[in-house]
Formats: C-alpha cells, sequence, structure tokens
C-alpha cells in the first residue's frame, strides 16, 4: 500500500511538472523538485534504492532535479535578458550568473551518466540551446550532434519534448544553413521557415565560434 501511494504521489509530481514544463512556469520547478526529492529520502514516501519489494523506481534524483532546475535557470535567463535577446547579443556566462549555474548542472549530469537515455537526450538537447545563446555555435552543433537528433521523430511525444526538439531543430538548421552570415536570435524562436533538402543543410559549413575569431556571428 505504501509503495502505490508514493507511486501515485509520483505520477501527480511528475504530471504538474510536465505542464510546467510545457507552459513555462519555470518558477514552480524549485518546489516541485523538493517535492520529488522528499519522495525519494527513506521515510518520505517515496522508493528506497536497494529495497527488492519496490514496485517503481524514481529517475535518479539528484541529477533529475539538476536537469529540472538547469532548464529553469536557462528559460528564466533569457526572460531576464529579452532585450538583449531581441537585438541578437549573445549572452555572457560570467555576466549570468543563473546560465553559468545551469551550464554547470547540465555537465554534471553528462559527467555523471545516471540519466536515463530520454533525460540524458533532454540535457544534451538544452545544453545545446545554452551553447547557442551565449555564441559557442560549433559546441551547439556538437552537442546536438551526440544526442542525435536527426534520427528524432516529434511524434507522440509529451508538449514540453516538442518543443526542445523544434528549437534544436531550427537552431541547427539556422547554423547550418547560414554558415556565419547574419542571423537573429528572435526569428530562430520564431521558427522562421528555411529552404534546402536536410542532405542540403547538413552538408552546409559550420559557423565561426564567437570567440574563434569570426567576424561575422550569427546573431
Amino acid at each position: 500500500m505504501a509503495a502505490k501511494g508514493a507511486h501515485g504521489s509520483y505520477l501527480k509530481v511528475e504530471s504538474e511538472l510536465e505542464r510546467c514544463r510545457a507552459e513555462g512556469h519555470w518558477d514552480r520547478m524549485p518546489e516541485l523538485v523538493r517535492q520529488l526529492q522528499t519522495l525519494s529520502m527513506p521515510g518520505g514516501g517515496g522508493n528506497r534504492r536497494g529495497s527488492p519489494s519496490a514496485a517503481f523506481t524514481f529517475p535518479d534524483t539528484d541529477d533529475f532535479g539538476k536537469l529540472l532546475l538547469a532548464e529553469a535557470l536557462l528559460e528564466q535567463c533569457l526572460k531576464e535578458n529579452h532585450a538583449k535577446i531581441k537585438d541578437s547579443m549573445p549572452l555572457l556566462e560570467k555576466n549570468e550568473p543563473k546560465m553559468s549555474e545551469a551550464k554547470n548542472y547540465l555537465s554534471s549530469i553528462l559527467n555523471h551518466g545516471r540519466l536515463s537515455p530520454q533525460y540524458m537526450c533532454e540535457a544534451m538537447l538544452i545544453l545545446g540551446k545554452l551553447h547557442y545563446v551565449e555564441g559557442s555555435y560549433r559546441d551547439a552543433i556538437s552537442m546536438y550532434a551526440r544526442a542525435g537528433i536527426d534520427d528524432m521523430s516529434m511524434e507522440n511525444k509529451p508538449l514540453y519534448q516538442m518543443r526542445l526538439l523544434s528549437e534544436a531543430f531550427v537552431i541547427k538548421a539556422c547554423l547550418r544553413l547560414l554558415g556565419g552570415t547574419q542571423s537573429r536570435w528572435s526569428e530562430v524562436l520564431q521558427g522562421r521557415p528555411l529552404s534546402g533538402t536536410p542532405t542540403q543543410l547538413h552538408r552546409l559549413p559550420l559557423p565561426p565560434d564567437r570567440e574563434g575569431g569570426g567576424s561575422d556571428h550569427l546573431f
């Protein structure tokens, strides 16, 4: 009965997490992460690691919590820097504590490798977006390649995953297509139609990194 009740509590929090991620309620994430961590603690009503009688398992709550917080921090950073984004200005990590914290969380997740493939992929997509907004274009392309987005489909995906994938597809296409010429982040977010077949887009040259000495940027 205890396991059944904990499972129900977890599903309720999981459903709320999906809703908040889809609708952009990033201020709710810290509290929801706290609830997940409480459920996973002995005596907290959640699954106890190593218990052979457990009817279900949670994802690694430490790294899963970091994933949720990293996404929320990045999105809050983008919202706070709306004027810079609108003016196509890259965000510098040293000036953006939330972006820096998000990057540290995501790097830790990828180094640990404890989450399921689904959540590891989400971490890569979020980190790819972070690399893009900071002007590290080659790192963004590399992260999307590591995530394997060319083989992904948005069919039957939750709304928040469709958002992550659609952003990744548009960012990668813009980076490949424009190859270092001017583009605006606001246009990328709007999903501006791009000409060219997937094969043509894949063969286009990579853009120069902002810190790589190139004179043209994608912002």
